[in-house]
């Protein structure tokens, strides 16, 4: 199993055309709005990342109000299915402080959930942690506290900002470090296998890294893990003479095991310009990898982002630009300006969800919980065609029932099978809310 992400919509059933292009017809598909999801205890930001695995979603918090920390908040569906709900449990870790961003990040698969604290909240030079919870006997319920802490060992982790981004799947953990200061290293990802004898406190299995990085390119503000491949973001990246253009990096695991290495892969966008970001977002599955760019050009409309499509080249990964180009239907007329999307993605087979969280006036949230200045937000679906990938656009956009300006809906998306989550940090005031859709 692995984590999946995903993204909301309305309480009535809508009905919106699928991605189109030039070698494909148009479908309709319904798609629902399940559930909102909310905190017992009013916290701050929920949302802010999300991960589902089957019947249970965690969704994270700068703030739990139970608490002097974040939190991240497990979901599991009822038997009636999913409905508005508060959570069953709060995961919390016993040591963490306002400061530590706990609940930055998120990722589930099966029974195992693990959360990113970055520590870096308060500006304060610290390493960074993530935490692993284990399902207890008697479920999720109640609040628990982590079974390990994972972190790393390396003499440059004190700026490391560890856990702004993870990813799980079976018994592997990939967490992002891509450093709390823009221009101090170059960023990582560390690999966390799980030891025989189950979860415990443990420092990296391997360190992964770009053979080209260069300090500021941040490697590691986001990461996903597929089997033996791991994606790894550096959406501030120079190519060429583009600075911030951003480029994502593909790790293939080694035969004998996990070890320090540099990248198998270098993936960049064909014609992409400066500031573009790409690899803000990542997610991979199988043989298809996606990063999210979402202050690229698409069309005549500036900052309305895309998501860029790589398929596994035969014969393995290796050095290549994208093989499609995902973006919002009418971004050639320029209404899609400042919609950032890509602020997310997520792929599941032949579906990807991507998020537009409308950083039209500010900056995109970071594991600083810095505040965003944004539109209401929304997450568009695009779907495979028969012949593969092929660069296309998408009408279909999901959008929360009672989501309103300034909820930074689509900041973080996740998908497994027809279920698809995602958060509004900055709904209700910045107390902010998750939704579940789905799909036949």
């Amino acid at each position: 199993m692995r984590e999946r992400f995903l993204r909301c919509i309305s309480a009535v059933i809508l009905v919106f055309p699928l991605g189109t292009n030039c070698h494909s017809q148009q479908t309709l598909l319904p798609i629902f709005q399940l559930a909102k999801l909310s905190g017992v205890d009013y916290p701050l930001r929920l949302g802010l990342s999300v991960a589902i695995s089957g019947e249970t979603v965690v969704v994270g918090a700068l703030y739990a109000a139970s608490g002097n920390t974040g939190g991240a908040y497990v979901y599991v569906k009822p038997a009636g299915g999913w409905g508005n709900m508060t959570q069953t449990a709060l995961l919390i870790p016993p040591d963490g402080t306002y400061c530590d961003s706990f609940g930055t990040s998120v990722a589930i698969s099966g029974d195992t959930i693990v959360v990113g604290a970055p520590q870096t909240l308060c500006n304060s030079n610290l390493p960074g942690k993530a935490y692993v919870f284990v399902k207890p006997a008697g479920g999720w319920k109640g609040t628990l506290n982590q079974t390990a802490e994972l972190t790393i060992s390396s003499r440059e982790s004190q700026t490391a900002a560890l856990g702004n981004s993870i990813s799980i799947s079976g018994d592997t953990v990939v967490v992002g470090a891509p450093g709390a200061n823009p221009q101090g290293t170059p960023g990582a990802a560390y690999v966390f296998v799980k030891p025989t004898g189950g979860w415990k406190n443990e420092n990296e299995t391997a360190k992964l890294t770009s053979s080209d990085g260069l300090n500021g390119d941040q490697l590691g503000y986001s990461v996903s893990l597929d089997g033996e491949d791991v994606v790894a973001g550096a959406p501030y990246a120079t190519i060429g003479s583009n600075q911030k253009q951003g480029a994502a990096y593909i790790f293939v695991k080694p035969p004998d095991g996990w070890k320090n290495a540099t990248q198998t892969a270098k993936l960049t966008a064909e014609y992409g310009a400066a500031k573009d970001l790409l690899g803000y977002s990542v997610s991979i599955d199988g043989r298809t990898a996606v990063a999210g760019a979402p202050y690229a050009t698409a069309g005549d409309s500036s900052n309305a982002g895309a998501a860029y499509v790589f398929v596994e080249p035969s014969g393995g990964w290796k050095n290549t630009t994208q093989t499609a180009k995902l973006t919002e239907a009418g971004s050639g007329q320029g209404e899609s300006a400042g919609d950032a999307l890509g602020s997310s993605v997520a792929i599941r087979g032949g579906v990807i969800a991507a998020g537009a969280a409308d950083y039209s006036r500010g900056f995109p949230l970071g594991g600083g919980g810095g505040l965003a200045f944004s539109g209401e937000g929304a997450v568009f679906i695009f779907t495979e065609s028969s012949g593969g990938w092929k660069t296309a656009s998408s009408k279909i956009k999901a959008t929360g029932s009672d989501a309103r300006y300034y909820s930074a809906l689509g900041s973080c998306v996740a998908v497994d099978g027809n279920t698809i989550v995602t958060g509004a940090p900055l709904n209700n005031r910045s107390q902010g809310w998750a939704y579940i859709f789905g799909r036949p």
